[in-house]
């Protein structure tokens, strides 16, 4: 991720207990237990002093047997109730601390239930983000839900002068915050919902302590490049994944500037030509072995989800165009109607004359006709600001996210399938090595087994020998990503994971002025195992990484049919409500009007 700087969002303070005392919790989400026992009973916070010495109050304890009240009672009462179709899920209101920090409240109630049972935690922007960049790494193949975009400095100077865009923006954010919550329990794969990260973070015994939250189990299992992981189970402790090769540049949070998965695909299948051809070509050195489970292709599926995301985020760009032209117009109408009831009241009040209509003053006509514009505008005030803004206005932008966050996960695939490439082309190059040192090695045999004694032969055998000491040098030098256009990254496998003596080749190298053909024949035989020691280390690496690959390409296939789907309803939810609300305000104003029509008419009976 991004260095944020000193212009990251002002809310993400450092301070923990601003807005709550200094709580820490210490129990283990994973297998529920917890240090509160009858001989060290927990003291509630809320019942202590200001100074929290509970030696000067009058402090209640309970003990481990009431579980409700304890820390080990509340995770259980959480998890029961994320798991209840009773739940509701709202951010309710928000508050400033020290005239600075916002934080929102957020309620965790279930249908029917009495408001003492209700669970309501303190959270500030920056931890919504903080969970939501953990759950990201916690699930790469799964669409995690949007939050609202961080401030930038510049934004949060012009909202602290302009009180009323400050306003605005806590209540989008309320609303944005509420939506996450509710997508990411009831709306998104059931792992998100029984994520213990997400428990603690509904959990008031960590308002306080976020920090601890993250840096525990699972969130502390996660290495942090995701490369290093099994892109299917981050938290997966497998020491293998450390000796995969890294990729430059890669950062779930930039820009994807890598080709498409229709190209990248391609080079897959030049990729497995070239398995093939070193197969059949080096097959008397090192065969590489086949495995029955090797990854050779990107479904069409998956090449056409990518298309699909773009095309709807280019599409939603459009909508979001004609929204902001549509929300401009409504507040100038809305403007034009205020004004026009103005002054038609204001202009009934200044008629005298004794005139009338159907046994009406004009005055009292104009006067019903400016209270009828009035009930117009409100109509629109209200559809603008209750229904267009909130319900359909927002979805667009959410969805504009939705679907970048799909692309992530696009992302993340691309610089795996890189990754992949990288190990085979590595496999690659060892194997030529191995074949140069043989075919060195029986060339230099064969000079020396002609005529030890020849200066010619000496002086061939000298220089074919000067020339693996250059090509050694050269290879021990070069970057292997450098293959590939990078210039940054260096990667060997290390020593202690291909042998058990890494000293072992260094120790036996033949010394200077030792080439005799004993010895030289000695340094080619530990150097060829060497190569073989690294060979057979990155045939596992290949098995591992091919079986990833594999189960992460299905994984996304399922997740992403499963977020269009989601998609599909979500519109046809908003769509559906816009209808009913346009339905709604032209039956209002039809109504108004009627109204207007038949206090008018009503002389003539």
């Amino acid at each position: 991720m991004a260095d944020e700087g000193i212009f990251g969002d002002i809310e993400q303070d450092n301070n923990p207990s601003w807005y709550q005392s200094s709580r820490t919790e210490t129990e283990d989400y994973a297998n529920g237990s917890s240090r509160q026992s009858p001989d060290n009973p927990i003291t509630e916070p809320h019942l202590m002093t200001p100074n929290n010495d509970p030696k000067h109050s009058n402090v209640e304890t309970f003990h481990g047997n009431d579980l409700i009240n304890s820390s080990i009672g509340l995770s259980q009462k959480i998890r029961k109730m994320l798991n209840s179709p009773k739940l509701t899920v709202d951010v309710i209101s928000s508050e400033r601390v020290m005239n600075s920090i916002v934080v929102y409240l957020i309620q965790l109630k279930l249908k029917g239930a009495k408001d003492s049972d209700a669970i309501i935690v303190k959270r500030r922007y920056s931890e919504f983000k903080s969970l939501r960049d953990n759950l990201v790494k916690m699930y790469p193949t799964i669409v995690v839900p949007p939050i609202p975009e961080k401030h930038t400095f510049l934004t949060y100077l012009i909202n602290s002068i302009d009180s009323s865009r400050e306003t605005n923006v806590i209540e989008l954010r309320k609303r944005y915050f509420k939506n996450f919550l509710q997508d990411v329990i009831f709306d998104s794969n059931t792992k998100l919902r029984n994520c213990p990260l997400l428990h603690k973070f509904l959990d008031p015994n960590y308002e306080s302590c976020w920090e601890s939250a993250i840096n525990e189990p699972p969130a502390n299992l996660i290495p942090s490049n995701l490369l290093l992981a099994n892109p299917n189970d981050t938290t997966d402790q497998n020491g293998l994944y450390l000796l995969l090769p890294s990729v430059t540049g890669f950062d779930l949070d930039s820009t994807d500037n890598l080709s498409g998965l229709k190209k990248l695909n391609d080079d897959i299948h030049k990729l497995h030509a070239d398995i093939k051809l070193y197969d059949l070509k080096e097959n008397n050195l090192h065969e590489i072995a086949e495995n029955d489970t090797v990854f050779s292709d990107i479904p069409i599926d998956l090449i056409n989800f990518e298309i699909n995301f773009h095309r709807n985020i280019k599409v939603l760009h459009d909508v979001q165009k004609l929204n902001n032209r549509s929300v401009k117009n409504f507040k100038t109408l809305i403007s034009t109607l205020i004004e026009l009831g103005a002054n038609l009241n204001n202009f009934s009040l200044q008629i005298h004359d004794a005139s009338t209509h159907r046994g009406k003053s004009l005055s009292s006509v104009i006067e019903k006709f400016g209270s009828a514009v009035d009930s117009t505008f409100l109509n629109f005030e209200h559809f603008l600001y209750d229904e267009v803004i909130p319900d359909w206005d927002d979805p667009v932008n959410r969805f504009v996210q939705y679907y970048f966050s799909a692309l992530q996960l696009v992302k993340f695939y691309k610089y795996k399938l890189i990754q992949f490439k990288l190990i085979y082309k590595l496999k690659f190059n060892k194997v030529q090595e191995m074949s140069a040192f043989h075919d060195s090695m029986n060339s230099v045999k064969h000079l020396k087994d002609l005529d030890i004694n020849s200066p010619s032969i000496k002086k061939a055998i000298q220089r074919i020998e000067n020339r693996q000491q250059r090509v050694r040098q050269l290879q021990s030098k070069k970057s292997w990503y450098g293959l590939f256009g990078g210039t940054k990254s260096t990667f060997t496998l290390p020593e202690q994971s291909l042998s058990s003596h890494p000293d072992r080749e260094s120790d036996e190298r033949p010394k200077s002025g030792e080439d005799g053909p004993s010895d030289m024949k000695t340094h080619y035989q530990h150097k060829m195992q060497h190569i073989d020691k690294e060979l057979s280390k990155l045939d596992q690496l290949i098995d591992l990484v091919n079986g990833d690959m594999i189960s992460l390409t299905q994984n996304l296939q399922v997740n992403f049919q499963e977020f269009l789907d989601k998609m599909e309803r979500k519109w046809l939810t908003i769509m559906l409500e816009f209808v009913r609300a346009g339905k709604q305000l032209f039956e209002e104003n039809l109504n108004t009007w009627s109204n207007f029509k038949r206090s008018v008419d009503t002389s003539d009976e």
